[in-house]
């Protein structure tokens, strides 16, 4: 019965081009991945076969065995080493890909992916964001012919032709980045916006989004369990189920603005002495010239007031989550509607503030209620009075975040899942491609 099952389901391909030394775990398309396949668990029309070099398959495949989702019937993890391949060229991988892994479609993750062209059946392209494009890198480097910036626009650029539908999670990145930088026909737009993920389940203390004396005991002894696998040693004893910290989940990009969260914690102890703390899963490299975050902590001596927490599993992080007094998400663009950080935080009970920005703007449209909550991403001062507010009230704006949360929920990832399938499926093959086609 269960082959039967399996053989009725629409098999879709998962394009995935990760760089030798490149990351899985917690990375933002990856983990979309996952997300629309526990959305095919659920909805039992689609198999989606995943494509992974031979460097990077035993991460993958241990990151995707932890989803709500049954290997070999919901997903299918494909690399070389399968077939005695050793070959780790992008090429060896889509000849292997064409012989050995029988799709009706394939979804690229990236549009700078540029084998996906080398794939014999149709291909749609996720393009998350232009971030490069739309927010300048000004160091020269950045914008000669061989620059970072120039050569991915160039690049994709050429990619775009040469594959289908092109999938977004938001309006305005349809319309203000691709078709705005790429002059892309609109017929060819999938918009697709994400559900709200959710943390439900991977700490079975937590229940129904609440929480309790225990359920926070056990969150902080998860997390210091962990500092102490790391050799944190500032974490190793740190009362998390006691003390108030501000939560920030995302990694260090101009964008994502974390220098304002370090500014407020700053302004907040220095007014009132609080004692508040940010930690962020962001690496903090006090080296670093690409971003303001390194300097305000050293200008600030804020060395133990923002603590960088990097590389949390999926457990360790929704514990981080849960024993935090309030989430913040401080970035000034993201591709989607709305912010992650927000659903994760709310799901297990904490409280999420989020920056101003074209995602929230379009994430206002469907839940206008969420306005108090959102600050302006240049203004520390205002932020750190908001920081102070919300923690004041802390459980009614849980609760009131929770109503929305509910609601927004109504669009499960089983929907997102099918309209990502169609949206490959509907692809048109350029006629003229082949998989032959020079780059």
């Amino acid at each position: 019965m269960l082959k039967t099952k399996v053989a009725e389901r629409t098999p879709i391909g998962f394009w995935i081009e990760s760089p030798k030394g490149a990351q899985w775990t917690n990375q933002g398309m990856t983990r979309l991945v996952g997300f629309i396949i526990e959305g095919a668990a659920k909805g039992e029309r689609y198999i989606f076969h995943v494509v992974t070099t031979n460097d990077i398959r035993d991460e993958a495949e241990g990151d995707l065995a932890t989803l709500a989702a049954t290997a070999g019937v919901d997903y299918v993890i494909h690399s070389p080493r399968d077939v005695g391949v050793t070959d780790e060229s992008f090429d060896a991988l889509a000849d292997f890909a064409n012989d050995h892994v029988p799709v009706e479609a394939w979804i690229s993750i990236f549009p700078i992916q540029l084998f996906a062209a080398r794939l014999n059946a149709p291909v749609a392209v996720i393009f998350p964001d232009a971030i490069g494009l739309a927010y300048h890198d000004y160091a020269d480097a950045a914008w000669n012919a061989e620059g970072h910036a120039e050569r991915w626009r160039r690049l994709v650029a050429k990619n775009l032709p040469l594959l289908g539908n092109i999938i977004t999670f938001s309006d305005h990145v349809a319309r203000e980045q691709v078709v705005r930088f790429f002059g892309v026909d609109e017929d060819r737009l999938r918009i697709i916006p994400h559900a709200p993920p959710s943390l439900d389940g991977i700490l079975p203390f937590v229940k129904n989004g609440k929480k309790t004396p225990e359920s926070l005991f056990k969150a902080a002894t998860l997390l210091r369990r962990h500092a102490a696998e790391r050799g944190w040693r500032y974490l190793v004893d740190f009362p998390f189920e006691e003390s108030s910290y501000i939560a920030v989940s995302t990694q260090d990009r101009v964008t994502k603005n974390i220098r304002i969260v370090a500014d407020a914690v700053a302004i907040a102890n220095a007014k009132g002495g609080t004692g508040i703390k940010a930690f962020v899963t962001a690496k903090i490299d006090f080296h670093a010239r690409f971003t303001p975050l390194p300097g305000a902590i050293e200008v600030a001596r804020s060395f133990y007031d923002v603590v960088s927490v990097p590389d949390l599993p999926r457990d360790v992080h929704a514990a981080f989550y849960h024993c935090a007094q309030l989430t913040v998400h401080p970035s000034v663009f993201e591709g989607g509607r709305g912010v992650f950080p927000y659903y994760e935080s709310v799901s297990v009970g904490t409280p999420c503030i989020m920056a101003k920005g074209p995602h929230v703007t379009e994430f206002l449209d469907d839940a206008p209620e969420f306005a108090p909550y959102c600050f302006d991403a240049y203004d520390a001062v205002r932020l750190a009075e908001l920081i102070e507010r919300v923690s004041v009230n802390c459980d009614e704006v849980t609760q009131h975040q929770q109503d929305t949360y509910a609601r927004l929920r109504q669009r499960d990832w089983a929907q997102v899942a099918d309209e990502y399938a169609v949206a490959a499926l509907t692809s048109k093959q350029p006629a003229s491609l082949t998989s032959e086609q020079p780059l």
